[in-house]
This record gives structure tokens, C-alpha cells and sequence, in this order.
């Protein structure tokens, strides 16, 4: 063999060892700096090479025990530093739910005041509030989303009421669904107590175009509702079928391969997080099973398009992005008791595949956690309340008109006018994640890399014996 050929193959098994263990051998060294140099008490587990592109958004209930802490909203950069803090507590209201992003680049958010629901609409890019309405005979909602044509869906838990409602922009009620007329599939010797808390229901979200998908969390079942007919159209779980859900929070349905039906939710009593995908016959298969790792009631879980998991880990006071085996790959603190969790850019719940379309179905237990303790978290409040600045969103994140959100649209973010990542308009359209799938990552690799270190000194032994012979 020449000497140019021997170091021509040389030089090319050294490139296969460099890309293949290099890369790995970087992300432990990363991994490693960002546990030891902490950017504020809030960070927690960051791989430096798996982490979010865009900001993520946290609402925080506002409990500690028996005790009340500040309900808050803060947004927070995938590096774990703070974007800013919107102190609810400080604007006079006394729990914080859901918050979702709203197409004309608003914040969505459920608070309460004493004995009633307050939705609030937020400026991500100041904190400032946009609009507020009280919703004087609705109590506790949980959820509140936005249906489009100026109406909303929510869900009512006071007593005597527990009910599904959808109100217009002057917030009168327009359609209810009440469960004390559905005493057949919901008897008052179930769920809690009648007339104190009964049912608990929790959440509500617009699946197509008339089916409201609903968490009835005291009777351990998520049920959807048709809109027009007001037909129960499938119910996942039992009153105390402990075995599928215990008093569950936020499902979202993810429409799978050949418009299978899916749905991810936060399992809470039982510690996990699952999904149960619809058989032919019309009953439910557990097909993902996540749990462990100190998942402590977890109040929500959102399907990143990445096939990523995003937990709002309740009484484990933190937010984790898990891949489907369990891997945390980023992962803040959020006292106390956060309930929500969204991330810039995608659309409000889930927007991601099925666990069965990544090949990851199965039970698996989350990894890799930083193990928050009570001294953590503790500072990591007083970082928050004492933050200042109520910046939610940087402004490359920001998206939508800016506009009325009763405004008729005049393009559609992605039109074909649109330049540079704008609309028709001028104004920013929706943020996007990388699409990369947390299983298939790209690149050799280290078994592939020493794989194909094998495969090249055997060619080189070959060609020495034949030049030899």
C-alpha cells in the first residue's frame, strides 16, 4: 500500500472517530457546565445541545400548602434566564390557571377573584394587561380558550352550576352544557361531594369544529361533547377506575395516522403522564406511560412538535421537556404549584405527533432531573418575586397582528405575500421550533462512528495483505 493511500484512509477513520464521538463527547462537557454554572436559581437540568429554541411560558397557581403565595406568569429563555414576571397577585387576583397565546399575539389568561372567573388578556411584550372581564356568575374556571368570531369556551365548577359554557365578547353566555342534567352518566353520589365542588371540571378545548373536549376531574374522565347535538360522542376513563385515570388535568387530542384518535394527559393523582389512543372497537389502549423521576401530580403535558414532552410538574414545582424515553432535556423551577406551561410558537396544547408515529410507545421513567429541593425552590421564588421587569416575550419571538382581536384578518400569517417571515400586513407571523425529531437525531454517533472505524481498518488490512501477496 502507497503511503498517500495509508494516510488518505487514515485521515478518514480520524474524521469518522472525530464526528462520531466528539459530538457526544461536547454535550456531557456542556451538560456539565450548565449544571455547575447555574444562570439563576430557577435552572435546573439544560443540555445545552437539546434545548428549546424559543421562549417558554409558566403560570404559577399561587399555593403553598394551605398558605398563599404570589400567582404569577413569567417567560423564561431556553438558556433558563428570565424574560420578565407578571405578578397577578399584585393586580388584585388570587389563583392563575391556564394562559395560552392568542393568534393576534396576546396572552390568554384564567385568574380568579374571590367567588369569580377574571380573563385577562396580556401584552407578552410589556406584561400589561389589554383587557380584562369578570365573569360575575362563573366560578373557578380552570380554562379559558379562545373558539374565534369573538366567542370563548369555559368551564364553570361552582356549586350548584358545574357546567361547560361558551360566552360572546360582552361576556354573556351564549351555550351551556350542564352536568346535573346528565345525572345518567354523572349521579350525584359520584365525583365530590354535590354542592361542594361535585365535579371539579377543569378544562376545555375546541377539538374540529363542534366537538368540546372536556377533563371532569372528580369523575376521572375526559368526555367529548358535540356543540350542535349535545351528544356525549366518547368518554376515556371511570369514576374511581383508578387503573386508567385518577383526577386528571388538561387532555389534548392528537389526531394520529389515518385520523386515529389520541389523547395526552396529565394523569395527575397517579404521578404520570399517559396517552391512550382510540381501538375500532370504540374502547381506549394505554400506548405511553411516563412517571418517575419525582413527577409529583403533574397538572399539564403538551406535544412539542419535536415528539418532546413539556410537563407541568404540580407539586414537584417545575417545568420538563422530556423525549419520549424520559430523557430530560430541559427543565426549570416554578414555585409553587405551577399549573401551565406553553412554548413560543406553537399552537396552544399539543402540536406534535403521537408516540406511536415516533416509535416510542411503551412505559418509561423520566431521567436526568437535577432533583429540586425545598431550599431550591425557595430561592428560586424569591428570584421570581423580586424580579424586575414584566417582559413576557423577546421581541424576535413575538407574533400575530398586534391588532383587535375581533378584527377581521387581512392575511394569514405564511401567506404568500409575506416576506422575511412577516405577514401581508407587516406584522409578525407565528414563531416556529425546529421540526427535528428527539429520536432520529442526525449524525453517526458513537456506535456508528467506531462501527465504521472497524469496517475501515479491516479495508486497510485487506489492501496491506493483497499489495503483500
Amino acid at each position: 500500500m502507497s503511503r498517500r493511500r495509508t494516510l488518505l484512509v487514515g485521515a478518514a477513520v480520524l474524521a469518522l472517530v472525530v464526528a462520531g464521538v466528539a459530538p457526544a463527547l461536547g454535550a456531557d462537557a456542556s451538560a456539565a457546565r450548565t449544571q455547575s454554572e447555574p444562570l439563576n436559581p430557577c435552572v435546573g437540568t439544560i443540555d445545552a445541545d437539546r434545548a428549546p429554541d424559543a421562549t417558554t411560558l409558566v403560570s404559577i397557581q399561587g399555593a403553598r400548602g394551605g398558605g398563599k403565595t404570589a400567582a404569577m406568569t413569567f417567560g423564561v429563555a431556553p438558556n433558563g434566564s428570565i424574560h420578565g414576571v407578571h405578578n397577578d397577585s399584585a393586580a388584585g387576583r388570587w389563583w392563575e390557571y391556564d394562559v395560552d397565546p392568542l393568534p393576534n399575539g396576546e396572552l390568554l389568561m384564567a385568574t380568579t377573584e374571590p367567588g369569580i372567573t377574571v380573563v385577562e388578556r396580556i401584552d407578552p411584550a410589556t406584561g400589561e394587561h389589554t383587557d380584562v372581564t369578570r365573569l360575575q356568575n362563573v366560578e373557578d374556571a380552570h380554562d379559558v380558550d379562545y373558539l374565534g368570531d369573538g366567542e370563548f369556551a369555559t368551564v364553570d365548577k361552582g356549586d350548584e352550576r358545574n357546567r361547560v359554557l361558551i360566552y360572546d365578547r360582552s361576556g354573556e353566555i351564549v351555550w351551556q352544557w350542564r352536568f346535573d342534567e346528565h345525572t345518567d352518566r354523572f349521579p350525584r353520589d359520584g365525583g365530590g361531594p354535590y354542592g361542594e365542588d361535585w365535579t371539579h371540571v377543569n378544562d376545555v378545548d375546541l377539538v374540529g369544529e363542534d366537538t368540546l373536549v372536556v377533563s371532569v376531574r372528580n369523575f376521572d374522565q375526559v368526555i367529548a361533547i358535540d356543540r350542535a347535538t349535545k351528544e356525549i360522542e366518547w368518554t376515556l376513563g371511570a369514576d374511581d377506575d383508578y387503573e386508567v385515570l385518577n383526577e386528571q388535568h388538561n387532555p389534548d387530542v392528537i389526531v394520529g395516522e389515518n385520523g386515529t384518535v389520541s389523547v395526552l394527559v396529565a394523569d395527575s393523582e397517579n404521578d404520570r403522564v399517559v396517552e391512550y389512543r382510540r381501538t375500532d372497537d370504540g374502547g381506549w389502549e394505554r400506548t405511553w406511560t411516563m412517571r418517575g423521576g419525582g413527577l409529583h401530580e403533574p397538572r399539564d403535558a403538551d406535544r412539542l412538535p419535536n415528539g418532546n414532552t413539556l410537563i407541568t410538574d404540580r407539586r414537584g414545582h417545575r417545568i420538563v421537556e422530556v423525549t419520549p424515553r424520559g430523557d430530560v432535556v430541559w427543565e426549570v423551577y416554578a414555585p409553587w404549584q405551577p399549573y401551565d406551561a406553553e412554548r413560543v410558537g406553537t399552537a396552544p396544547g399539543s402540536d406534535g405527533p403521537t408516540m406511536a408515529q415516533v416509535g416510542a410507545t411503551g412505559a418509561y421513567e423520566v431521567t436526568g432531573s437535577a432533583d429540586v429541593d425545598t431550599a431550591d425552590i425557595e430561592a428560586c421564588y424569591a428570584y421570581l418575586t423580586g424580579f424586575e421587569g414584566s417582559r413576557l416575550v423577546p421581541d424576535d419571538e413575538l407574533w400575530g397582528t398586534g391588532g383587535d382581536l375581533f378584527a377581521s384578518p387581512t392575511a394569514t400569517p405564511g401567506d404568500d405575500t409575506a416576506a422575511d417571515g412577516d405577514d401581508a400586513t407587516g406584522d409578525r407571523a407565528w414563531t416556529t421550533v425546529p421540526p427535528e425529531s428527539a429520536i432520529d437525531v442526525p449524525g453517526f454517533g458513537v456506535g456508528a462512528a467506531l462501527a465504521a472505524l472497524a469496517a475501515l481498518t479491516t479495508a486497510l488490512a485487506v489492501v496491506t495483505v493483497r499489495r503483500r501477496g
